[in-house]
């Protein structure tokens, strides 16, 4: 079966993360630098399983910033473009210092509340958390079980690019990984997806640079969108629990988000495999309660 109306893919980290280098092992190429960002650039993937054939659009950005980008994309403006995404792909260097894995944790949850806003807790996206290599050899170190955890707080699969083989699971791990993980999902988008078009550069106003205009593509569309047209975002404490509940709200919403990783992260498993992992992944969410 053909997919004809594929959702996409957005594959994004801090500049310097790793995304091009991630691509081109999964797909086997990547879109050219033709500026200091990747910001912007749009890439294909043609898939081919025994179930149907695709290709998949993937969409690029950077988060230099983690509080603009997440204001920028909890607008309503943002929220028709992060409905169509079917996975998200964030890369990091494996990190050095505690510092560095305090912005980890940051970047994840701003992509959490940027799919919760959109999508609500039941967005079916594939989320998955590739740790790239680092130049600089890591030494905090974390097992595998401490980065499936923290990672699935925020309703994401921790993918280590450079691990082989399998897992106790019986999951092809490293790159690997990510390919199994994302071929497993369900693909197919409404009619018209492919279509998915942003407002061009005039009726934006001028709040564009001509560099932006020279890179006006899909998903660097979006961020333009997001960040000419209309007033200031909202808050990001709107709608935020009174400080009494704030603590029971936060727990709440982590449960939620660990909930909906177990679902993704079997999918694809063999029954037997599938049944041992999600009996395992509920009674450690009991531990939490």
């Amino acid at each position: 079966m053909e997919i004809r109306h594929p959702r996409r893919i957005l594959a994004l980290g801090a500049p310097d993360a790793g995304v091009l280098a991630l691509l081109k092992d999964l797909t086997g190429s990547a879109p050219d630098l033709v500026t200091d960002t990747t910001a912007g650039l749009s890439h294909e993937w043609q898939v081919s399983t025994k179930y149907y054939t695709a290709t998949l659009p993937i969409w690029l950005d950077e988060i230099p910033n983690i509080s603009e980008w997440r204001t920028e994309f909890t607008k309503p403006e943002a929220r028709e473009v992060v409905s169509v995404l079917g996975a998200w792909i964030f890369c990091f260097r494996k990190p050095v210092t505690s510092a560095h894995l305090d912005t980890i944790k940051e970047t994840l949850r701003a992509i959490a509340d940027v799919i919760e806003k959109a999508c609500g807790y039941g967005g079916d996206q594939v989320c998955l958390a590739v740790a790239m290599p680092q130049s600089t050899t890591p030494y905090l170190e974390k097992s595998a079980e401490e980065w499936d955890e923290l990672c699935m707080e925020y309703g994401f699969e921790f993918v280590d690019v450079e691990a082989k083989g399998k897992n106790e699971f019986g999951e092809e791990m490293g790159i690997k990984r990510v390919e199994d993980a994302l071929k497993a999902h369900e693909w197919d988008g409404e009619e018209g997806d492919e279509g998915f078009e942003f407002l061009g550069d005039e009726e934006f106003g001028e709040g564009l640079d001509a560099e932006e205009r020279e890179m006006g593509n899909e998903m660097f569309g979006l961020k333009m969108a997001v960040n000419g047209v209309g007033g200031d975002g909202e808050g990001e404490g709107e709608g935020e629990a009174e400080e009494g509940g704030e603590d029971q709200v936060e727990e709440l919403e982590k449960l939620m988000r660990k909930m909906v990783a177990v679902k993704d992260t079997s999918e694809g498993m063999p029954e037997a495999e599938r049944k041992r992992f999600a009996a395992k992944a509920v009674n450690d969410l009991m531990k939490d309660l």
